[in-house]
């Protein structure tokens, strides 16, 4: 079973598709001050349960969303009743699929499931093979801060559903690793409860290491965007906008 697979059904209902309502507005303005406007293509890497492709849809972009959980584009296709997003399963370090896109986002701790370096060139190169002339990536990341504010054990109640946290920052390793229990209504019969549970793995590099990977994977301008501390480091997230080309607008958002 893949990371993921366990929790798919209850993942929203934990509130942790989060990104769609908090920075999705944010997202499409960063888009569009690149030329990434209504009606292009993007491609969400890592879509999870698919809410932020549904919001680029919704704001009129066509939409692929591709992630390594089949519990997640199976919740994902149940969403979509209309059918406005193309779904598939594949390893953002290894994917295919035959369409050019004007633009790929990875976000919400995506890359952070990438347990080495290699690992986050690789995928820079698949999102780097997958666009078109003048593509853009956008990717959101937590940095080695923003994982290690996450350290804390919790039991949380959300909507009639329980969550048991464990989160645990281990600094050498720069890994965070979270265990979880999950318990919420059974959907074929609500007076009984579904237990799930998950371990998953995240890792933070340093942030001058990581932009270097995305360089070495062909992208011609590699900057973070919408940082707070002058220390990238210092920040708990990393938002980082790589261009193929150097043509362009390159007008960062504040």
């Amino acid at each position: 079973m893949r990371s993921y697979d366990a929790i798919a059904r209850q993942y929203d209902a934990h509130g942790w598709d989060w990104y769609a309502a908090t920075t999705g507005d944010r997202l499409v303005r960063a888009l569009t001050e690149q030329g990434v406007r209504p009606g292009a293509s993007i491609l969400d890497a890592g879509c999870g349960t698919g809410s932020l492709a549904l919001f680029l849809a919704e704001a009129g972009y066509r939409v692929t969303g591709v992630d390594l959980s089949q519990g997640m584009i199976d919740t994902a296709r149940s969403k979509d009743l209309s059918g406005r997003v193309a779904w598939h399963v594949g390893d953002l370090r290894a994917f295919d699929l035959p369409a050019r896109f004007d633009a790929i986002v990875t976000v919400a701790d995506v890359l952070n499931h990438l347990r080495d370096l290699d690992g986050w060139e690789a995928a820079f190169r698949s999102f780097h093979r997958h666009l078109g002339p003048r593509g853009i990536v956008i990717a959101d990341v937590m940095t080695a801060r923003g994982l290690a504010q996450m350290d804390q054990q919790s039991v949380q109640e959300r909507g009639g559903v329980t969550l048991i946290l464990s989160i645990v920052w281990e600094p050498e390793e720069r890994r965070s690793t979270l265990k979880l229990v999950s318990f919420s209504p059974d959907p074929e019969d609500p007076s009984r409860f579904v237990r799930t549970s998950e371990t998953i793995a995240e890792w933070a590099f340093p942030i001058a290491e990581v932009l270097d990977r995305a360089r070495r994977a062909g992208f011609s301008s590699v900057e973070r965007i919408w940082g707070i501390a002058p220390d990238p480091e210092a920040d708990d997230r990393l938002t980082i906008l790589c261009l193929t080309s150097e043509a362009g607008t390159r007008t960062s958002t504040p």
